[in-house]
């Protein structure tokens, strides 16, 4: 084997055209994160892998929630805005159920002067790559430090925005603390006494060994003396039919995917991957050993890692409004009309064990007064449109309920409909407009020509007055509290910003992720030598 040299992972080509360095600066040393917003990315990829999405630098970043003062977050629907969401420089990558998709690409290089193309050399490689974990491990004591350095490094990050915090919740300090790289430097001289305190955190390996899968400080070994083995995904060549040239298709490009969910568990019941965590991406070649030295393990060239980046929540409402998820309720005259002919073969049938049906009636029983009976088996089949209907009933039935009963005004700037009330909206847009001085209160119950409480029950999606099932509206009942309240110093301006909350005209349009340049590839022609 003597003679045969090793090879550098670094950033593809077009990633150092884009930022004006050649491959032997050390920016071009970690592989790229690129970024995609449909499933057949890999399609794409492997035609021309320039063409990616460009990261966003307000949404594709670690944020984390802060409270904010009421009346400091601003007009409009942020006055409905209890928090803010306070960046950092930290990569976030999102879900697919998002509609976000993430690939790792890595180029090689043999590891001479000069950094040539591989060529030949590179073929018969094995290219791997290996997700790890960060983890901030915060000794006992050293508690009040974080909470101290966190809340000071917040303030400073939310002073950027003109705001002030009022309260950081304890899931997210450490995270705070570790995820903004753009702050470190300074504020570490500034707090090194504090910092001394907490050691740096632990780079961590997926391990599927014999004791199961689970996350382990790395270079653990097992009961034998040997590494835990570490698990590794595949990574596959951009074929040379995406190069620009015939030159270019000497390049030995690589790609894999990155995984931003899992269903797998560790040992002891905790998910492999979550939004609390910080991970990273190391790339691997192995080159087999030479004919006749098979028992000699195989040469390995290891990539740096990949920018560290922390992965969205299912949840995450920076992720969830970029998928549109559309249903039609049943028509409840198509329902009729089949009622009149004989049940189908389909349908929800739901299956009662003996024992195990519960009595129904018109009224909510009293505790203790019922218990579960049956003492056969017992199938009834529903028609699946049944199902939604109930449910958008009590959703919509409870909804409001939420609302008003928590006072989670914000709720109210996550529900729009079209096509929406125009005359309604605009008699209530008129009639505040009008009258500095009016607010909820002093909307007539019924309108004359205008505006009237009713109609802004209607846009609440809520039960009004006229309703025998509720004591009042929905108006009626928001006048009544603090922030609508006739008296309240901002009642009036409250009155307008929640029109503007329920006007769906005012929804921002969807847009595309603008796409990165496509440089010239320098080996035909352009860019860089």
């Amino acid at each position: 084997m003597t003679g045969r040299h090793g090879f550098q992972l670094r950033a593809p080509w077009y990633v150092c055209e884009r930022g004006h360095y050649d491959r032997f600066d050390d920016r071009a040393g970690p592989p790229a994160i690129q970024k995609y917003d449909a499933p057949d990315f890999v399609r794409r990829l492997t035609q021309d892998p320039r063409r990616s999405l460009t990261f966003d630098q307000a949404e594709d970043v670690y944020s984390y929630p802060v409270a904010v003062p009421a009346g400091q977050a601003g007009h409009g629907r942020l006055r409905f805005a209890t928090h803010t969401m306070t960046p950092t420089t930290l990569r976030k990558l999102y879900q697919p159920s998002h509609d976000r998709f993430y690939a790792v690409v890595v180029e090689l290089f043999c590891d001479q002067p000069g950094l040539p193309l591989p060529g030949a050399s590179a073929e018969g490689l094995q290219v791997r790559m290996v997700l790890r974990r960060q983890q901030q491990l915060v000794p006992k004591g050293a508690e009040q430090q974080v909470r101290r350095l966190a809340k000071q490094l917040t303030t400073e990050l939310l002073a950027a925005q003109g705001l002030k915090p009022r309260h950081l919740h304890d899931r997210d300090l450490v995270n705070v603390l570790w995820a903004d790289r753009a702050y470190r430097a300074r504020f570490e001289a500034e707090h090194e006494e504090l910092f001394a305190s907490i050691p740096p955190p632990v780079l961590q390996t997926w391990t599927t060994g014999a004791k199961g899968p689970h996350w382990v400080p790395q270079g653990t070994l097992d009961e034998h003396g040997k590494p835990e083995p570490e698990q590794e995904l595949t990574m596959w060549r951009i074929p040379a039919s995406a190069a620009g040239c015939e030159r270019a298709g000497k390049r030995s490009l690589w790609f894999g995917l990155v995984p931003t969910l899992s269903g797998e568990h560790d040992d002891q019941g905790g998910p492999k991957l979550d939004d609390q965590h910080v991970y990273q991406i190391h790339c691997v070649a192995r080159r087999p050993p030479a004919p006749g030295h098979e028992h000699c393990p195989p040469q390995e060239s290891w990539s740096a890692p990949t920018e560290p980046f922390s992965l969205a929540a299912f949840y995450d409402p920076e992720g969830t409004k970029n998928r549109k998820v559309s249903i039609t309720m049943p028509d409840l005259r198509a329902l009729a009309a089949r009622a009149g002919r004989p049940a189908g073969p389909g349908g929800v049938a739901i299956g009662t064990p003996p024992g195990s049906q519960l009595p129904t009636g018109t009224e909510i029983p009293k505790p203790g007064s019922g218990q579960p009976g049956g003492t056969d088996f017992r199938i009834c089949t529903f028609a699946l449109e049944l199902f939604m209907i109930v449910a958008f009933f009590l959703f919509s039935l409870f909804l409001p309920i939420v609302v008003l009963a928590f006072q989670l005004w914000w709720l109210l700037a996550l529900r729009f409909c079209l096509p929406p009330e125009v005359v309604a909206m605009g008699a209530l847009k008129a009639y505040f407009n009008a009258d500095p001085g009016a607010v909820l209160a002093s909307l007539p119950d019924v309108a004359v020509g205008g505006a009237s409480k009713k109609d802004l029950d209607a846009l609440l999606g809520a039960p009004d007055a006229s309703d025998a099932e509720v004591a009042t509206g929905a108006t009626a009942a928001m006048a009544a509290t603090d922030r609508f309240k006739a008296g309240a110093p901002d009642a009036h301006d409250a009155a307008v910003d929640l029109l503007t909350t329920l006007d769906p005209t005012t929804a921002a349009p969807p847009t595309r992720p603008p796409v990165e340049d496509s440089p010239p590839d320098p080996l035909c022609g352009g860019g860089l030598p």
